[in-house]
């Protein structure tokens, strides 16, 4: 049986945001899948993963954003699937949102939250 959800982070290069992404969507409410797909692989990636216990899925070929998703979505294999970008960050408790919503609304095919622009 496929698992409910996945996270599905994508990561281009070594940005200084992956860590929040990665500690919001390890730190969920639910239970979730977390995987870290990349096409610029990179020992600092590694080590990301590595601390958070997530699995990384190297695309090969050349960096394209169509590319690399499509390549994420395909990797996860859960019922829901959250393409999360790298600089992203999630609440707490928004599988359980999603799970709720599924409940409710069980044949439905797309999810979608509010989000909030943080600038520095």
């Amino acid at each position: 049986m496929k698992k409910f959800h996945t996270f599905a982070v994508c990561a281009y290069g070594d940005s200084p945001y992956l860590e929040a992404c990665l500690r919001s969507v390890t730190s969920q409410s639910r239970p979730t899948q977390v995987i870290l797909c990349t096409s610029t692989p990179s020992s600092y990636l590694d080590h990301l993963a590595e601390r958070y216990g997530i699995p990384v899925f190297v695309r090969e070929g050349k960096s394209n954003i169509r590319e690399d998703w499509n390549f994420a979505y395909e990797k996860a294999d859960s019922l829901f699937v959250t393409i999360a970008h790298q600089d992203d960050v999630y609440e707490k408790e928004y599988v359980k949102t999603l799970e709720s919503a599924w409940r409710k609304y069980p044949d439905m095919t797309l999810f979608t939250t509010d989000y909030l622009t943080v600038k520095e």
